[in-house]
């Protein structure tokens, strides 16, 4: 949707109008933006873009707090235990909706305790091969996998992550034999991929691209539904045989539970300015990253149908915490 349309669309959609009132003078002191991510990852680098663009146009400082650990729990649970009062955002992404259906115990419901703001960016991924592996397609990776079932290797990042459950999903719908072999880290995967010690991996494109590219690994697909500008020349998963499979990296911002409407609305709409211009687009241009927007109830629909999603592929895989 055109970023000014989103925009007006959300507020009358919502009512800001009537409720502006309600967030008069807010900011007035520091926003604190939760990260349940490291450092250094493309999550962080996003959080860093736009806690400095929201303090540029709300005249307060927006602090990225780092609080990972334990696959998005540490970090999560930080921000719902966090007073409603709209000094304490997050940027959130796929361990939300991944960990209730992997790990016994998360101390919070997705539903019940956070107010979604909106969608802000998703990256696509890449299922990339080492270059010694004979095939140059989907279809042919299938056959192959078909022809020496139990003998293909996938990597990933660990146990009930995404590119575990990415990897999952790929083996369900194509109904093949492969081995899972789980990393602490999506970047030791890949370096083991490399050098040949597994035969493929699905990969953000942050990560993916550089190594295409160098000839390093081979990309066979995306896992966007429709090929990513930033490798058009490649085609989906969707698009070469298993239609309709479709797992991306997704980044959205959302507020504790019962924080003000009117606050959520406020931080909502400049999100959706920020991410309207061409610098802001131009920052996630170099992360692999595309502008995805959409009001809060677009966003807890989506959090909801992904989540729906993950407990299925958990579920079948018969996926368990480590």
């Amino acid at each position: 949707m055109n970023p000014a349309r989103w925009i007006a669309v959300s507020i009358a959609a919502c009512g800001f109008a009537t409720g502006a009132a309600h967030a008069q003078g807010y900011p007035a002191k520091p926003v604190r933006l939760v990260l349940p991510y490291s450092p250094g990852g493309s999550y962080d680098v996003l959080a860093r873009i736009l806690a400095q663009s929201l303090g540029e146009r709300l005249g307060q400082q927006f602090i990225v707090e780092n609080r990972p650990g334990a696959a998005g729990r540490i970090g999560t649970e930080a921000l719902v235990k966090s007073p409603p009062d709209g000094y304490a955002i997050g940027l959130l992404g796929n361990n939300l909706t991944i960990a209730p259906h992997v790990y016994r115990q998360v101390p919070y419901d997705i539903e019940r305790d956070l107010a979604p703001i909106g969608m802000v960016a998703i990256i696509a991924q890449m299922l990339v091969v080492h270059p010694s592996l004979p095939v140059k397609s989907v279809a042919e990776l299938v056959a192959l996998a078909r022809a020496r079932p139990g003998q293909l290797a996938f990597a990933s990042g660990g146990t009930g992550g995404m590119t575990h459950l990415s990897g999952e999903l790929l083996k369900s719908m194509a109904r093949v034999n492969v081995v899972h072999v789980p990393y602490k880290g999506s970047a030791p995967a890949m370096i083991d991929l490399i050098a040949g010690q597994t035969q493929w991996m699905v990969l953000n494109l942050l990560n993916a691209l550089p190594n295409t590219r160098s000839g390093k690994l081979k990309g066979l697909a995306v896992t966007s539904l429709e090929r990513s500008r930033f490798a058009p020349q490649v085609p989906s998963l969707s698009e070469s045989g298993l239609k309709g499979y479709e797992i991306v990296e997704w980044y959205g911002t959302a507020a504790p539970a019962k924080t003000s409407q009117a606050i959520v609305m406020r931080l909502h709409a400049e999100i959706g300015r920020i991410a309207g211009t061409e610098e802001f687009r131009g920052k996630l241009a170099q992360l692999a990253a595309e502008v995805k927007l959409g009001t809060p109830s677009d966003l807890a629909a989506y959090m909801k149908t992904d989540s729906a999603r993950n407990a299925r592929i958990v579920r079948e895989a018969g996926i368990k915490s480590e």
